[in-house]
Protein backbone atom coordinates (compact mmCIF):
# COMPACT_ATOMS: atom_id res chain seq x y z
CA UNK A 1 0.00 0.00 0.00
CA UNK A 2 2.85 2.37 0.82
CA UNK A 3 4.54 1.59 -2.46
CA UNK A 4 1.31 2.27 -4.33
CA UNK A 5 0.97 5.64 -2.64
CA UNK A 6 4.60 6.46 -3.40
CA UNK A 7 4.25 5.53 -7.06
CA UNK A 8 1.03 7.50 -7.33
CA UNK A 9 2.65 10.58 -5.85
CA UNK A 10 5.75 10.26 -8.03
CA UNK A 11 3.70 9.80 -11.22
CA UNK A 12 1.38 12.72 -10.42
CA UNK A 13 4.32 14.91 -9.49
CA UNK A 14 6.20 14.26 -12.74
CA UNK A 15 3.08 14.57 -14.91
CA UNK A 16 2.08 17.82 -13.24
CA UNK A 17 5.56 19.26 -13.59
CA UNK A 18 5.70 18.46 -17.31
CA UNK A 19 2.27 20.00 -17.85
CA UNK A 20 3.13 23.16 -15.95
CA UNK A 21 6.46 23.60 -17.72
CA UNK A 22 4.64 23.38 -21.04
CA UNK A 23 2.02 25.80 -19.81
CA UNK A 24 4.66 28.33 -18.83
CA UNK A 25 6.48 28.18 -22.17
CA UNK A 26 6.70 31.32 -24.35
CA UNK A 27 4.04 30.02 -26.73
CA UNK A 28 1.49 30.23 -23.92
CA UNK A 29 2.67 33.56 -22.53
CA UNK A 30 2.83 37.08 -23.99
CA UNK A 31 -0.94 37.49 -23.96
CA UNK A 32 -2.30 40.91 -24.84
CA UNK A 33 -5.59 42.72 -25.08
CA UNK A 34 -6.87 44.30 -28.28
CA UNK A 35 -9.19 47.30 -28.93
CA UNK A 36 -8.30 51.00 -29.15
CA UNK A 37 -8.49 51.36 -25.38
CA UNK A 38 -5.49 49.09 -25.12
CA UNK A 39 -6.14 47.04 -22.01
CA UNK A 40 -2.80 45.43 -21.27
CA UNK A 41 -1.74 45.88 -24.87
CA UNK A 42 -0.16 49.25 -24.12
CA UNK A 43 2.36 48.03 -21.61
CA UNK A 44 2.62 44.42 -22.64
CA UNK A 45 0.29 42.94 -20.05
CA UNK A 46 1.32 40.23 -17.66
CA UNK A 47 1.01 39.73 -13.95
CA UNK A 48 3.22 38.75 -11.09
CA UNK A 49 3.69 37.59 -7.56
CA UNK A 50 5.36 39.36 -4.69
CA UNK A 51 7.37 37.50 -2.11
CA UNK A 52 10.61 35.60 -1.77
CA UNK A 53 11.83 32.20 -0.68
CA UNK A 54 14.82 29.97 -0.27
CA UNK A 55 16.33 27.87 2.48
CA UNK A 56 13.20 26.01 3.59
CA UNK A 57 12.76 23.47 0.77
CA UNK A 58 13.61 20.46 2.97
CA UNK A 59 10.97 21.42 5.52
CA UNK A 60 8.34 21.79 2.80
CA UNK A 61 9.17 18.34 1.37
CA UNK A 62 8.99 16.79 4.84
CA UNK A 63 5.56 18.32 5.46
CA UNK A 64 4.22 17.30 2.05
CA UNK A 65 5.44 13.73 2.47
CA UNK A 66 3.18 13.34 5.51
CA UNK A 67 0.03 14.51 3.70
CA UNK A 68 -2.38 12.29 1.76
CA UNK A 69 -2.07 12.45 -2.08
CA UNK A 70 -5.34 14.34 -2.58
CA UNK A 71 -3.89 17.22 -0.51
CA UNK A 72 -0.18 17.01 -1.27
CA UNK A 73 -0.46 16.88 -5.06
CA UNK A 74 -2.41 20.18 -5.44
CA UNK A 75 0.07 21.80 -3.05
CA UNK A 76 3.02 20.48 -5.06
CA UNK A 77 1.48 21.85 -8.26
CA UNK A 78 0.98 25.26 -6.67
CA UNK A 79 4.59 25.32 -5.46
CA UNK A 80 5.91 24.36 -8.89
CA UNK A 81 3.89 27.10 -10.57
CA UNK A 82 5.18 29.64 -8.08
CA UNK A 83 8.82 28.54 -8.35
CA UNK A 84 8.88 28.38 -12.16
CA UNK A 85 7.23 31.77 -12.41
CA UNK A 86 9.77 33.27 -10.02
CA UNK A 87 12.68 31.89 -12.02
CA UNK A 88 11.25 33.14 -15.30
CA UNK A 89 10.78 36.59 -13.80
CA UNK A 90 14.39 36.62 -12.55
CA UNK A 91 15.76 35.60 -15.94
CA UNK A 92 13.85 38.40 -17.64
CA UNK A 93 15.13 40.88 -15.05
CA UNK A 94 11.59 41.92 -14.15
CA UNK A 95 10.56 43.23 -10.78
CA UNK A 96 7.70 41.64 -8.82
CA UNK A 97 4.45 43.50 -9.12
CA UNK A 98 3.03 44.68 -5.83
CA UNK A 99 -0.64 44.07 -5.12
CA UNK A 100 -2.90 46.77 -6.52
CA UNK A 101 -4.66 49.20 -4.24
CA UNK A 102 -8.26 48.46 -3.43
CA UNK A 103 -10.94 50.61 -4.98
CA UNK A 104 -11.68 52.07 -1.55
CA UNK A 105 -8.07 53.25 -1.28
CA UNK A 106 -8.18 54.60 -4.83
CA UNK A 107 -11.38 56.48 -4.04
CA UNK A 108 -9.82 57.89 -0.87
CA UNK A 109 -6.72 58.99 -2.79
CA UNK A 110 -8.92 60.60 -5.47
CA UNK A 111 -10.72 62.65 -2.86
CA UNK A 112 -7.37 63.82 -1.48
CA UNK A 113 -6.05 64.82 -4.92
CA UNK A 114 -9.35 66.52 -5.79
CA UNK A 115 -9.13 68.60 -2.61
CA UNK A 116 -5.52 69.51 -3.41
CA UNK A 117 -6.54 70.64 -6.92
CA UNK A 118 -9.37 72.75 -5.52
CA UNK A 119 -6.93 74.35 -3.05
CA UNK A 120 -4.59 75.15 -5.94
CA UNK A 121 -7.45 76.58 -8.05
CA UNK A 122 -8.44 78.82 -5.15
CA UNK A 123 -4.90 80.23 -5.17
CA UNK A 124 -4.47 80.14 -8.96
CA UNK A 125 -7.78 80.69 -10.74
CA UNK A 126 -6.12 79.93 -14.10
CA UNK A 127 -5.06 76.42 -13.11
CA UNK A 128 -6.56 73.76 -15.36
CA UNK A 129 -5.90 70.06 -14.78
CA UNK A 130 -6.49 69.39 -18.49
CA UNK A 131 -4.01 72.08 -19.54
CA UNK A 132 -1.40 71.15 -16.95
CA UNK A 133 -1.39 67.47 -17.98
CA UNK A 134 -1.19 68.50 -21.63
CA UNK A 135 1.80 70.70 -20.71
CA UNK A 136 3.43 67.81 -18.82
CA UNK A 137 2.84 65.53 -21.82
CA UNK A 138 4.51 68.03 -24.14
CA UNK A 139 7.53 68.37 -21.83
CA UNK A 140 7.79 64.58 -21.59
CA UNK A 141 7.75 63.97 -25.33
CA UNK A 142 10.11 66.83 -26.19
CA UNK A 143 12.46 65.76 -23.39
CA UNK A 144 13.04 62.42 -25.09
CA UNK A 145 12.85 63.72 -28.66
CA UNK A 146 15.61 66.30 -27.98
CA UNK A 147 17.62 64.38 -25.37
CA UNK A 148 21.35 64.69 -26.06
CA UNK A 149 20.78 67.04 -29.00
CA UNK A 150 21.71 70.70 -29.45
CA UNK A 151 18.06 71.83 -29.45
CA UNK A 152 17.63 70.43 -25.93
CA UNK A 153 18.62 73.92 -24.73
CA UNK A 154 15.19 75.18 -25.86
CA UNK A 155 13.73 73.29 -22.91
CA UNK A 156 15.98 75.20 -20.51
CA UNK A 157 13.18 77.30 -18.90
CA UNK A 158 11.20 74.13 -18.19
CA UNK A 159 13.93 71.88 -16.74
CA UNK A 160 16.16 72.02 -13.67
CA UNK A 161 19.91 72.37 -14.11
CA UNK A 162 20.27 68.75 -12.99
CA UNK A 163 18.01 67.50 -15.78
CA UNK A 164 19.78 69.65 -18.36
CA UNK A 165 23.20 68.44 -17.21
CA UNK A 166 22.07 64.81 -17.50
CA UNK A 167 21.30 65.39 -21.17
CA UNK A 168 24.59 67.17 -21.82
CA UNK A 169 26.63 64.33 -20.30
CA UNK A 170 24.54 61.52 -21.84
CA UNK A 171 26.19 59.16 -24.35
CA UNK A 172 26.15 60.66 -27.83
CA UNK A 173 25.43 57.33 -29.48
CA UNK A 174 21.88 57.05 -28.13
CA UNK A 175 18.54 58.62 -29.01
CA UNK A 176 14.85 58.09 -28.26
CA UNK A 177 12.04 57.81 -30.81
CA UNK A 178 8.35 56.85 -31.05
CA UNK A 179 7.45 58.17 -27.61
CA UNK A 180 3.85 57.20 -26.81
CA UNK A 181 2.13 58.21 -23.55
CA UNK A 182 -0.49 55.72 -22.40
CA UNK A 183 -1.67 57.37 -19.20
CA UNK A 184 -0.79 60.46 -17.21
CA UNK A 185 -2.20 61.42 -13.80
CA UNK A 186 -1.55 63.84 -10.96
CA UNK A 187 -0.52 61.72 -7.97
CA UNK A 188 -0.03 64.49 -5.40
CA UNK A 189 0.26 68.25 -4.89
CA UNK A 190 2.49 69.74 -2.20
CA UNK A 191 2.23 73.30 -0.87
CA UNK A 192 5.37 74.81 0.66
CA UNK A 193 6.04 78.33 1.86
CA UNK A 194 7.29 79.63 -1.50
CA UNK A 195 6.84 76.68 -3.84
CA UNK A 196 4.08 74.43 -5.16
CA UNK A 197 5.07 70.93 -6.28
CA UNK A 198 3.03 68.55 -8.42
CA UNK A 199 3.95 64.88 -8.87
CA UNK A 200 2.79 63.33 -12.14
CA UNK A 201 2.76 59.59 -12.88
CA UNK A 202 3.35 58.78 -16.56
CA UNK A 203 3.01 55.37 -18.20
CA UNK A 204 4.62 55.30 -21.63
CA UNK A 205 6.67 53.35 -24.10
CA UNK A 206 9.47 54.48 -26.35
CA UNK A 207 12.26 53.15 -28.54
CA UNK A 208 15.85 53.64 -27.37
CA UNK A 209 18.42 53.56 -30.16
CA UNK A 210 22.03 52.80 -29.18
CA UNK A 211 24.56 52.39 -32.01
CA UNK A 212 21.66 51.65 -34.39
CA UNK A 213 20.31 48.92 -32.12
CA UNK A 214 16.64 49.55 -31.36
CA UNK A 215 14.99 48.41 -28.12
CA UNK A 216 11.48 49.34 -27.08
CA UNK A 217 10.68 49.87 -23.42
CA UNK A 218 7.53 50.14 -21.38
CA UNK A 219 8.05 52.44 -18.40
CA UNK A 220 6.24 54.04 -15.50
CA UNK A 221 7.83 57.28 -14.29
CA UNK A 222 7.09 59.94 -11.70
CA UNK A 223 7.88 63.51 -12.77
CA UNK A 224 8.07 66.29 -10.18
CA UNK A 225 7.12 69.80 -11.33
CA UNK A 226 7.72 72.95 -9.26
CA UNK A 227 6.59 76.55 -9.51
CA UNK A 228 6.72 79.66 -7.39
CA UNK A 229 3.60 80.38 -5.31
CA UNK A 230 1.51 83.47 -5.89
CA UNK A 231 1.49 83.51 -9.72
CA UNK A 232 -1.19 82.57 -12.24
CA UNK A 233 -0.92 79.72 -14.74
CA UNK A 234 -0.33 80.70 -18.37
CA UNK A 235 -3.22 80.73 -20.83
CA UNK A 236 -3.87 77.71 -23.12
CA UNK A 237 -1.88 79.05 -26.07
CA UNK A 238 1.32 79.41 -24.03
CA UNK A 239 0.79 76.13 -22.16
CA UNK A 240 0.16 74.10 -25.30
CA UNK A 241 2.99 75.51 -27.40
CA UNK A 242 5.75 75.51 -24.75
CA UNK A 243 6.39 79.10 -25.74
CA UNK A 244 8.39 81.74 -23.88
CA UNK A 245 6.58 82.38 -20.57
CA UNK A 246 7.25 86.10 -20.97
CA UNK A 247 6.51 87.05 -24.60
CA UNK A 248 4.80 83.91 -25.95
CA UNK A 249 7.26 83.44 -28.82
CA UNK A 250 8.15 79.93 -29.96
CA UNK A 251 10.81 78.28 -27.82
CA UNK A 252 14.20 79.64 -28.87
CA UNK A 253 16.53 80.02 -25.93
CA UNK A 254 20.24 80.35 -25.30
CA UNK A 255 22.08 77.75 -23.24
CA UNK A 256 21.64 80.04 -20.22
CA UNK A 257 17.85 80.17 -20.74
CA UNK A 258 17.47 83.64 -22.28
CA UNK A 259 14.69 84.09 -24.83
CA UNK A 260 16.12 85.15 -28.20
CA UNK A 261 12.90 87.03 -29.01
CA UNK A 262 12.45 89.26 -25.96
CA UNK A 263 15.95 88.98 -24.41
CA UNK A 264 14.39 87.95 -21.10
CA UNK A 265 16.24 85.48 -18.89
CA UNK A 266 13.65 82.97 -17.72
CA UNK A 267 14.20 82.07 -14.09
CA UNK A 268 12.92 78.53 -13.57
CA UNK A 269 9.58 78.45 -11.82
CA UNK A 270 9.14 82.23 -11.78
CA UNK A 271 6.51 82.28 -14.56
CA UNK A 272 5.91 78.67 -15.55
CA UNK A 273 6.13 75.12 -14.20
CA UNK A 274 9.46 73.35 -14.59
CA UNK A 275 10.64 69.77 -14.14
CA UNK A 276 12.63 69.50 -10.92
CA UNK A 277 13.50 65.80 -11.23
CA UNK A 278 12.02 62.48 -12.27
CA UNK A 279 12.23 58.85 -11.16
CA UNK A 280 11.72 55.60 -13.08
CA UNK A 281 9.28 53.46 -11.08
CA UNK A 282 9.40 50.46 -13.41
CA UNK A 283 10.85 49.56 -16.79
CA UNK A 284 10.77 46.48 -18.99
CA UNK A 285 11.59 45.57 -22.56
CA UNK A 286 8.44 45.72 -24.63
CA UNK A 287 7.41 44.58 -28.09
CA UNK A 288 4.21 44.02 -30.04
CA UNK A 289 4.81 40.35 -30.76
CA UNK A 290 1.72 38.43 -29.72
CA UNK A 291 -0.89 41.10 -30.42
CA UNK A 292 -3.18 38.42 -31.86
CA UNK A 293 -3.44 36.70 -28.48
CA UNK A 294 -6.05 37.44 -25.85
CA UNK A 295 -6.55 37.38 -22.12
CA UNK A 296 -9.88 37.36 -20.30
CA UNK A 297 -11.27 40.78 -19.36
CA UNK A 298 -10.21 41.60 -15.82
CA UNK A 299 -12.17 44.60 -14.55
CA UNK A 300 -15.62 44.40 -16.12
CA UNK A 301 -17.25 43.28 -12.88
CA UNK A 302 -15.53 45.83 -10.68
CA UNK A 303 -17.82 48.49 -9.18
CA UNK A 304 -17.82 51.83 -10.97
CA UNK A 305 -15.62 54.58 -9.51
CA UNK A 306 -17.66 57.76 -9.16
CA UNK A 307 -16.37 61.24 -8.41
CA UNK A 308 -17.04 61.98 -4.75
CA UNK A 309 -18.80 65.30 -5.50
CA UNK A 310 -20.43 64.28 -8.78
CA UNK A 311 -23.86 65.64 -7.83
CA UNK A 312 -22.43 69.02 -6.84
CA UNK A 313 -20.36 69.26 -10.03
CA UNK A 314 -23.37 68.24 -12.13
CA UNK A 315 -25.32 71.15 -10.67
CA UNK A 316 -22.44 73.56 -11.36
CA UNK A 317 -22.29 72.32 -14.96
CA UNK A 318 -26.05 72.73 -15.40
CA UNK A 319 -25.97 76.29 -14.01
CA UNK A 320 -23.05 77.20 -16.25
CA UNK A 321 -24.93 76.07 -19.37
CA UNK A 322 -28.44 76.89 -18.14
CA UNK A 323 -29.71 73.46 -19.10
CA UNK A 324 -31.85 70.67 -17.72
CA UNK A 325 -29.06 68.33 -16.60
CA UNK A 326 -30.98 65.02 -16.85
CA UNK A 327 -32.06 65.92 -20.39
CA UNK A 328 -28.54 67.08 -21.31
CA UNK A 329 -27.07 63.91 -19.84
CA UNK A 330 -29.39 61.73 -21.92
CA UNK A 331 -28.50 63.64 -25.08
CA UNK A 332 -24.76 63.53 -24.28
CA UNK A 333 -24.84 59.76 -23.74
CA UNK A 334 -26.70 59.10 -26.98
CA UNK A 335 -25.43 61.76 -29.36
CA UNK A 336 -21.83 62.13 -28.19
CA UNK A 337 -20.64 59.07 -26.26
CA UNK A 338 -22.47 56.41 -28.29
CA UNK A 339 -21.80 58.14 -31.62
CA UNK A 340 -18.09 58.57 -30.94
CA UNK A 341 -17.88 55.00 -29.63
CA UNK A 342 -19.29 53.42 -32.78
CA UNK A 343 -17.38 55.67 -35.19
CA UNK A 344 -14.02 55.18 -33.46
CA UNK A 345 -14.39 51.41 -33.19
CA UNK A 346 -15.54 51.17 -36.80
CA UNK A 347 -12.45 53.11 -37.90
CA UNK A 348 -10.25 50.87 -35.74
CA UNK A 349 -11.82 47.72 -37.18
CA UNK A 350 -11.03 49.00 -40.69
CA UNK A 351 -7.38 49.77 -39.83
CA UNK A 352 -8.05 53.34 -40.97
CA UNK A 353 -8.51 56.17 -38.48
CA UNK A 354 -9.00 59.02 -40.96
CA UNK A 355 -12.77 59.13 -40.48
CA UNK A 356 -12.41 59.54 -36.70
CA UNK A 357 -9.56 62.06 -36.57
CA UNK A 358 -11.93 64.93 -35.76
CA UNK A 359 -13.19 63.11 -32.67
CA UNK A 360 -9.99 62.52 -30.66
CA UNK A 361 -7.09 64.53 -29.22
CA UNK A 362 -3.59 64.41 -30.69
CA UNK A 363 -2.21 62.25 -27.88
CA UNK A 364 -4.95 59.63 -28.15
CA UNK A 365 -4.71 59.54 -31.94
CA UNK A 366 -0.95 59.05 -31.64
CA UNK A 367 -1.51 56.06 -29.36
CA UNK A 368 -4.11 54.60 -31.75
CA UNK A 369 -1.74 54.94 -34.70
CA UNK A 370 1.04 53.12 -32.85
CA UNK A 371 -1.16 50.02 -32.59
CA UNK A 372 -2.68 50.32 -36.06
CA UNK A 373 0.85 50.45 -37.49
CA UNK A 374 1.85 47.45 -35.37
CA UNK A 375 -1.08 45.44 -36.76
CA UNK A 376 -0.35 46.52 -40.32
CA UNK A 377 3.35 45.66 -39.98
CA UNK A 378 2.40 42.10 -39.07
CA UNK A 379 -0.31 41.91 -41.74
CA UNK A 380 -3.11 41.77 -39.16
CA UNK A 381 -6.41 43.48 -38.50
CA UNK A 382 -8.31 43.62 -35.21
CA UNK A 383 -11.97 43.18 -36.12
CA UNK A 384 -14.78 44.36 -33.83
CA UNK A 385 -18.08 43.07 -35.22
CA UNK A 386 -21.64 43.23 -33.90
CA UNK A 387 -20.60 45.81 -31.35
CA UNK A 388 -23.30 47.03 -28.98
CA UNK A 389 -23.50 49.26 -25.92
CA UNK A 390 -25.23 47.73 -22.89
CA UNK A 391 -24.98 50.73 -20.57
CA UNK A 392 -23.27 54.10 -20.04
CA UNK A 393 -22.68 55.55 -16.57
CA UNK A 394 -21.72 59.14 -15.75
CA UNK A 395 -18.64 59.03 -13.49
CA UNK A 396 -17.06 62.47 -13.30
CA UNK A 397 -17.52 66.10 -14.33
CA UNK A 398 -14.79 68.71 -13.91
CA UNK A 399 -14.82 72.40 -14.80
CA UNK A 400 -12.21 75.14 -14.68
CA UNK A 401 -11.60 78.49 -16.31
CA UNK A 402 -10.50 77.01 -19.64
CA UNK A 403 -11.87 73.47 -19.96
CA UNK A 404 -14.66 71.08 -19.07
CA UNK A 405 -14.24 67.31 -18.91
CA UNK A 406 -16.73 64.49 -18.59
CA UNK A 407 -15.83 60.87 -17.84
CA UNK A 408 -18.24 58.00 -18.47
CA UNK A 409 -18.01 54.26 -18.13
CA UNK A 410 -19.14 52.38 -21.22
CA UNK A 411 -20.30 48.76 -20.92
CA UNK A 412 -20.20 47.07 -24.31
CA UNK A 413 -20.04 43.77 -26.14
CA UNK A 414 -18.62 42.70 -29.49
CA UNK A 415 -17.04 39.93 -31.49
CA UNK A 416 -13.38 40.77 -30.94
CA UNK A 417 -10.84 38.87 -33.04
CA UNK A 418 -7.73 39.23 -35.20
CA UNK A 419 -7.41 38.12 -38.82
CA UNK A 420 -4.38 37.81 -41.07
CA UNK A 421 -4.04 38.75 -44.75
CA UNK A 422 -5.82 35.56 -45.74
CA UNK A 423 -8.82 36.49 -43.56
CA UNK A 424 -7.98 33.63 -41.22
CA UNK A 425 -8.90 34.15 -37.57
CA UNK A 426 -5.69 33.79 -35.54
CA UNK A 427 -6.79 35.34 -32.25
CA UNK A 428 -9.98 35.98 -30.31
CA UNK A 429 -13.31 34.62 -31.44
CA UNK A 430 -15.51 35.48 -34.43
CA UNK A 431 -18.39 33.58 -32.82
CA UNK A 432 -18.36 34.23 -29.07
CA UNK A 433 -19.13 37.84 -28.00
CA UNK A 434 -16.71 39.49 -25.60
CA UNK A 435 -18.11 41.76 -22.88
CA UNK A 436 -15.99 44.64 -21.60
CA UNK A 437 -16.14 48.10 -20.05
CA UNK A 438 -13.94 51.18 -20.39
CA UNK A 439 -13.79 54.70 -18.96
CA UNK A 440 -13.93 57.40 -21.66
CA UNK A 441 -12.98 61.02 -20.87
CA UNK A 442 -14.17 63.84 -23.14
CA UNK A 443 -12.94 67.44 -23.00
CA UNK A 444 -14.27 70.73 -24.39
CA UNK A 445 -13.20 74.36 -24.16
CA UNK A 446 -15.15 76.38 -21.58
CA UNK A 447 -17.81 78.55 -23.23
CA UNK A 448 -18.45 76.19 -26.15
CA UNK A 449 -22.11 75.23 -26.22
CA UNK A 450 -22.05 72.88 -29.21
CA UNK A 451 -22.54 69.30 -28.07
CA UNK A 452 -23.16 67.62 -31.40
CA UNK A 453 -22.52 68.27 -35.07
CA UNK A 454 -22.45 66.39 -38.36
CA UNK A 455 -19.60 64.02 -37.52
CA UNK A 456 -18.60 63.78 -41.18
CA UNK A 457 -17.76 67.48 -41.21
CA UNK A 458 -15.35 69.87 -39.53
CA UNK A 459 -16.99 71.22 -36.33
CA UNK A 460 -15.45 74.62 -37.06
CA UNK A 461 -16.36 75.38 -40.70
CA UNK A 462 -18.71 72.54 -41.65
CA UNK A 463 -16.56 71.39 -44.58
CA UNK A 464 -16.11 67.65 -45.19
CA UNK A 465 -13.80 66.01 -42.67
CA UNK A 466 -11.83 64.27 -45.43
CA UNK A 467 -8.99 66.79 -45.19
CA UNK A 468 -8.26 66.72 -41.48
CA UNK A 469 -4.63 65.67 -41.31
CA UNK A 470 -2.59 63.83 -38.71
CA UNK A 471 -2.11 67.10 -36.81
CA UNK A 472 -5.87 67.54 -36.37
CA UNK A 473 -5.99 70.70 -38.50
CA UNK A 474 -8.79 71.20 -41.04
CA UNK A 475 -7.24 72.05 -44.42
CA UNK A 476 -10.36 74.00 -45.42
CA UNK A 477 -10.45 76.52 -42.56
CA UNK A 478 -6.98 76.05 -41.05
CA UNK A 479 -8.34 75.57 -37.52
CA UNK A 480 -7.11 72.89 -35.15
CA UNK A 481 -10.15 70.88 -34.12
CA UNK A 482 -8.55 68.17 -31.98
CA UNK A 483 -8.16 70.35 -28.87
CA UNK A 484 -11.81 70.83 -27.88
CA UNK A 485 -12.07 74.43 -29.06
CA UNK A 486 -15.21 73.73 -31.13
CA UNK A 487 -16.82 70.60 -29.68
CA UNK A 488 -16.21 67.60 -27.45
CA UNK A 489 -13.15 65.50 -28.25
CA UNK A 490 -12.20 62.16 -26.71
CA UNK A 491 -9.02 62.59 -24.68
CA UNK A 492 -8.53 59.38 -22.66
CA UNK A 493 -9.62 55.73 -22.76
CA UNK A 494 -8.87 53.92 -19.49
CA UNK A 495 -9.30 50.21 -18.88
CA UNK A 496 -11.57 49.40 -15.97
CA UNK A 497 -8.97 47.44 -14.01
CA UNK A 498 -6.50 50.36 -13.97
CA UNK A 499 -8.80 53.40 -13.87
CA UNK A 500 -8.10 55.56 -10.82
CA UNK A 501 -10.52 58.42 -11.34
Amino acid sequence: MKNNNYNYRLFAFIASAIFIILLMSPEFSNLLFARPGGGSSFSGGGGGYSGGGGGDGGLIILILSQLPPQISIPLIIAIIVFRIYQERKKKRGEKPIISKATQQNIQRANIGIHNQIETLKAEDQNFSKVLFLDFASSIYKKYFALYGKADFKNLAPFLSDTEIQASITSPKNQSFTEVIIGSINISSIQFHSNIIGIAVDIESNFTRVVNDKRTRYSVVERWYFNRKRGILSADPEKMQKLSCPNCGASSDFTDAGKCNSCDTFINKGEMQWFLKTHNVLSQEVFNTTGIAHYEPERGTNLPTLYQSNLVQNSNIFAQRHKNDFPQWKKSFMNDVVATYFFKIYEAWSNNNLNNSRNLVTDRLHESFMFWIDAYKTQGLTNKLDDISIRDIEMCSIETDKFYESVTVRVFAQSLDYVIDKNMKVIGGSARKPRSFSEYWTFIRRTGVEKDTFDYNTCPSCGAPSDKIGMSGVCEYCGNKISNGDFSWVLAIISQDEVYKG
